[in-house]
């Protein structure tokens, strides 16, 4: 009897001992899951940090290298384009100022040539004047001498052109190339008939009587008239036409007065 009951307590002993163990391991796979999930967050948490430090620090080398993320190249390219359009806008008023210029110098030039042209003619006529020893008495400027030598009439011509009475002046040119003696003074005649013509702004007529200078021999009026059809196509607004006679004048007169003055004009074209 005694043993009997001696193995059924060893029995419970043994079933309460496995019931503990069994208890024991549960918990102790709980705990291990919790401990498990906390350590698995605070890896997860420890990544991101370093994964934004990361990040910042490939962002810092990009920028040293001179290299931007896409939103800095974003705004970096509409600075750019920006400043581009500025630039273009600059450059435009820029080439719109300097042709202004160049128009403006040219005008000047020509306004220079002009005036120089002029004092030039009252110099040859005081000097023409200077040979004769003439007096036209009371007898009015504005009148036209019908007797006289031809000098005397001639220099009357003059007289009328540099008063800017070019009507009365070209009649009396006129009158004077269909007079016989003194063929010197015919391209003179010539010539100035041109000059008439220019005054009065009758530039393709001035043309066509500076052209007939060329057909008198040994002219002293080759490289004037020759300047003086560059500048009535300039006057006319024919560029092409007035560089090509400007040419004509350096390559068929380059020892004239006028070669500085050609020059001018061939660049201001």
């Amino acid at each position: 009897m005694k043993g009997l009951l001696f193995t059924k307590g060893l029995f419970l002993l043994v079933i309460l001992l496995a019931i503990a163990l069994i208890t024991g391991c549960a918990g102790s796979r709980e705990q291990g899951t919790a401990t498990d999930n906390e350590d698995f967050s605070s890896l997860s948490d420890t990544t991101g940090t370093e994964r934004s430090s990361g990040q910042s620090d490939e962002d810092e080398v990009l920028r040293l290298l001179g290299l931007s993320t896409s939103e800095e190249t974003t705004a970096s390219a509409e600075e750019s384009g920006t400043g581009a359009h500025d630039v273009e806008d600059l450059e435009a008023r820029i080439e719109t100022l300097e042709r202004n210029i160049n128009e403006k110098n040219l005008q000047v030039a020509n306004l220079k040539a002009e005036l120089a042209e002029r004092d030039r003619r009252i110099q040859d006529l005081k000097s023409e004047k200077s040979t004769t020893v003439t007096t036209y008495g009371s007898t009015p400027a504005t009148s036209t001498v019908a007797s006289g030598s031809f000098k005397d009439r001639y220099n009357t011509a003059l007289d009328l052109y540099y008063n800017r009475q070019y009507r009365q002046a070209l009649r009396e040119f006129d009158a004077l190339l269909e007079m016989s003696g003194n063929q010197n003074l015919k391209d003179n005649c010539q010539y100035w008939k041109g000059e008439c013509y220019y005054g009065l702004n009758e530039f393709h007529q001035a043309i066509i009587e500076f052209e007939k200078v060329f057909v008198y021999g040994n002219s002293n009026k080759y490289d004037d008239s020759q300047l003086k059809l560059g500048l009535c196509y300039l006057k006319l607004g024919n560029r092409e036409k007035a560089r090509v006679e400007f040419q004509k004048l350096l390559d068929n007169y380059p020892d004239s007065e006028y070669v500085p003055k050609a020059n001018q004009y061939l660049a201001g074209l």
